[in-house]
């Protein structure tokens, strides 16, 4: 298929970066359909010289569009639109100002074309492929495809599968101590869509939500599209500041209590309870969204802030993305009695987009226990990487004054870096030495200068030996020429 042209028109008196205008105007392209779906685009050098601009902005609007997926990246042959129907639930139409190419909760791992660098990629989200059962898995799915299961080629039930909707239950109860019987759960298509539905059915009781200040790029945007009144709470060593919440004349809060995004701090026991009491009292409901409160490292297991509710104000938000692959799409809802009421009714424009067939294949691999063995080993392994990430960090940065932040927990963590560079500064040298890292500023609600750049890595999708090389490069990179 022939290359297309890009032709968007970029504003530099904007106050939008060219990068985003970039971004958007593909974005818009794609979900409109006036690029169809495998079209190759111009490569990063050809669109900058086209257009007259840095690659930089290029290189960050293909990044950021990667990332969620409107793209995708073949080695040796460029960058390709990407079937939009096969990720995106109703996308957002409207996105912040400060939103850039940091990717959500599901980025792609990036692939170099012909032009660029072999780059390393500490992208958030990224998974241990290798690690993937893909044989155990096949066979499952094989299964699933035999003539007395042709019903999984039909839409699926509304809530999901029922007997997977028992395993996940099960398996909730023993990993996060969440409280629910297999009713409550709704089986969703990624995060987003589970979202898209919980914020459908609270939009007609919540005009307000209070949102920690920093939140993942892509319920940023689904709380835009929403038009939720939107009161940013400060985060402490501990998590929210509580009073704030007690401040506010929100309906709903949104947290992600057991390893804050990105900062990775955990929400405290005193604080949880403080939380709970401040929604019984004013009948409001707390959003849970653990994210990947399955690997925790240090110390023992913290349970879900669900498994604390009494009174179901908690909506308990969860995926499989992490512990899987993000390609399977599936996610979950444990919904209040309430809010379950209003699902059963049709108070929504929902339907089942996870693949009935992932989800058979899914439930027979819990079923079989394969998939308890399957966490121990990819806990073990990113355990591992971890700290191989920090035994490298530690060792490699003697002369650049570094605080590593949201270690024990998640598959990344932060680096606050000293050396006289600003955040773009910091991700644009480091990607001319072939390492990928990514801006935070990016996930603050509302834009606001920070004294000291930070960045984000993320590494369950990189080898440990890739692990240290893309260490020893960004040392090089941010070092004082």
């Amino acid at each position: 298929m022939a290359m297309i042209e890009l032709t968007p028109r970029l504003d530099e008196t904007l106050e939008e970066a060219l990068y985003m205008q970039l971004y958007h105007y593909i974005r818009g392209e794609i979900v409109a359909g006036r690029i169809p779906t495998n079209n190759r685009l111009p490569s990063i050098r050809r669109l900058s010289a086209h257009l007259g601009v840095s690659r930089t902005p290029v290189a960050l609007a293909y990044d950021q569009l990667l990332a969620e997926g409107y793209i995708i990246s073949k080695p040796r042959s460029g960058f390709y639109t990407a079937d939009v129907e096969t990720f995106s639930i109703s996308p957002p139409t409207t996105y912040l100002k400060d939103q850039s190419n940091v990717p959500p909760s599901i980025p792609r791992s990036y692939h170099s074309s012909q032009e660029d660098l072999a780059l390393y990629d500490f992208g958030y989200g990224s998974v241990d492929l290798d690690s993937f059962p893909l044989t155990k898995w096949r066979k499952l799915m094989n299964r699933c495809l035999l003539p007395e299961n042709s019903r999984l080629l039909l839409y699926g039930d509304l809530q999901g599968d029922p007997e997977l909707r028992e395993e996940i239950a099960t398996y909730l109860h023993q990993i996060r101590g969440v409280r629910c019987s297999s009713e409550q759960i709704i089986i969703g298509a990624g995060t987003y869509h589970s979202l898209d539905l919980l914020f459908q059915l609270l939009k007609r009781d919540v005009s307000c939500m209070a949102v920690e200040k920093s939140v993942n790029n892509g319920v940023k945007a689904l709380l835009e599209q929403f038009r939720f009144d939107l009161h940013p709470l400060h985060l402490e060593s501990d998590g929210i500041r509580i009073e704030e919440v007690y401040n506010s004349k929100a309906q709903a809060v949104y947290v992600t209590p057991s390893h804050q995004f990105p900062f990775g701090m955990t929400l405290s026991v005193n604080k949880r309870i403080k939380l709970l009491n401040w929604a019984k009292e004013h009948n409001a409901y707390i959003i849970e969204n653990d994210y990947d409160g399955e690997f925790r490292y240090n110390g023992r297991p913290i349970p879900s802030l669900q498994s604390l509710d009494n009174d179901e104000r908690v909506v308990y938000v969860g995926t499989f993305s992490k512990v899987l692959t993000p390609s399977f799409r599936i996610s979950y809802l444990v919904l209040p009695h309430t809010l379950l009421e209003q699902f059963r009714l049709g108070r929504h424009s929902y339907d089942q987009l996870a693949s009935p067939i992932f989800q058979k294949t899914l439930q027979l691999f819990m079923q079989s226990g394969d998939f308890e063995r399957h966490m121990r080993k990819m806990r073990s392994l990113y355990h591992k990487k971890h700290d191989i990430l920090l035994q490298a960090i530690r060792h490699v940065f003697q002369d650049i004054n570094i605080d590593i932040i949201g270690t024990g927990s998640g598959l990344h963590i932060l680096l606050r870096v000293r050396n006289g560079m600003n955040e773009t500064q910091l991700v644009q040298t480091a990607k001319q030495k072939g390492v990928i890292v990514y801006p935070t500023s990016i996930y603050t609600l509302k834009q606001e200068l920070t004294a000291t750049p930070t960045v984000l890595l993320g590494f369950g999708g990189l080898s440990e030996m890739d692990i240290r090389t893309g260490i020893e490069l960004l040392n090089k990179a941010w070092s004082a020429e």
